[in-house]
């Protein structure tokens, strides 16, 4: 088995049974304990942690972490596996060649580990690529974080989605084809409730893609079954219908309203932001973009980090996922560029390692992660140098 050390960006082999001493840690719930303290695990799961103050003396055969602390391991809510983050267009022609798409996310995967992230959730691609990589990382065949997988999402047909989804024509068909969808296996339901937003026309948002009674019979066909459902949503209708029909989670959320965040609040619906698919076009400058699309997209960035510092005063569920795979957004890297910008929008840094800890593991629905206490795998902890 392996432990992550992220700063240093390795991964470290160590046995299922031992013992470390660590300078310190840090957990959600009991947060920071700044003293020298010796880990135990068997089995690989903790059994026990206790400053060694405590002790008489050090165990024989304890490894020396001391410049260290341990804490858990990040989580991205929102990836997608199958995108490369340089080019759109390119990427899905390069669907076509199956092998170099396998060995793109084999990379990723290993760049997550490195990074002290041991899990994400993948958002979706209609030929399964990211579903594929889950299960081979499950069977121990490939190396990498725990992988959440909505496999395809749920989009309608000729609108927005055309890669991450097959497309319904309408409730109709899903109706006829629900079954077949979620046996072939899906850990999360996905659906496009709207289309992106434009560069170049300020809070203009792809059009909505269900009534509210349509994506209602959608939540409730993936809740029956005690399955999560993500909704990606921009735009006052299209979260509206997504807070209305009773989404478990809302993906990017742009343009949302101060209204609509206190029902999120009183809903327990989660708003998992995605800022680094705006705020990264400008922190990393190209000549990709016109003047005016730059004005755009500074109007949306200040408007979605001005409502993120507004949810967190409301006490709205935050996620923190990157959207990795879109442009100028890579796997593993850009957690750092997403938890950054959870702090510009005036977020403690101690509050968004929560984020992107404790509360992305009930966005994922996996009480294992996010968390230092008995019990919990060693494999999704990770080494760091200081913290926050």
């Amino acid at each position: 088995m392996y432990i992550s050390c992220s700063e240093e960006r390795k991964i470290y082999e160590i046995p299922y049974q031992g013992q470390a001493a660590v300078a310190g840690y840090w957990d959600p719930k009991l947060g920071l304990c700044a003293q020298s303290t010796l880990l135990k695990w068997k089995e690989g799961k903790v059994t026990s942690f206790q400053p060694l103050s405590n002790l008489e003396s050090i165990p024989q055969e304890t490894q020396s972490w001391g410049s260290y602390f341990i804490i858990p391991g990040w989580i991205d809510a929102h990836v997608h596996l199958a995108l490369d983050s340089l080019d759109f267009f390119q990427c899905l022609k390069n669907w076509e060649k199956p092998s170099l798409i396998e060995e793109n996310i084999q990379g990723f995967l290993q760049r997550y580990l490195e990074r002290g992230i041991v899990a994400i959730r993948d958002g979706g691609d209609i030929p399964g690529f990211a579903w594929r990589a889950k299960n081979r990382v499950n069977e121990g065949v490939w190396s990498g974080p725990r992988v959440v997988s909505v496999h395809e999402a749920v989009n309608r047909e000729g609108m927005y989605g055309r890669f991450l989804g097959r497309g319904f024509r309408d409730i109709l068909e899903w109706r006829e084809k629900e079954r077949d969808f979620i046996g072939q296996g899906i850990d999360q339901l996905k659906v496009v409730v709207t289309g992106i937003i434009s560069f170049d026309d300020f809070q203009k948002v792809g059009p909505t893609q269900w009534a509210v009674e349509d994506l209602a019979e959608l939540v409730e066909a993936a809740h029956r079954r005690g399955i999560l459902v993500m909704a990606h949503a921009s735009g006052i209708e299209g979260i509206s219908v997504a807070i209305a029909a009773g989404v478990d989670s809302i993906e990017h959320g742009y343009y949302i309203t101060s209204g609509q965040l206190k029902l999120m609040k009183e809903k327990e619906i989660a708003w998992v932001s995605t800022v680094a698919p705006i705020g990264n076009l400008l922190k990393y400058p190209t000549d990709r973009y016109s003047f005016h699309e730059i004005e755009t997209l500074k109007r949306i960035l200040e408007g979605q980090l001005a409502k993120i510092h507004e949810a967190y005063n409301l006490n709205v569920r935050l996620g923190v996922g990157t959207d990795a795979g879109a442009y100028q957004v890579p796997h593993a890297e850009s957690l750092f560029d997403e938890m950054d910008w959870m702090v510009q929008a005036g977020i403690p840094k101690q509050a968004v390692c929560r984020m992107a800890t404790q509360e992305n593991a009930r966005i994922l629905g996996n009480s294992e992660l996010g968390r230092l206490d008995i019990g919990t795998p060693v494999n999704l902890l990770q080494l760091v140098t200081h913290f926050p």
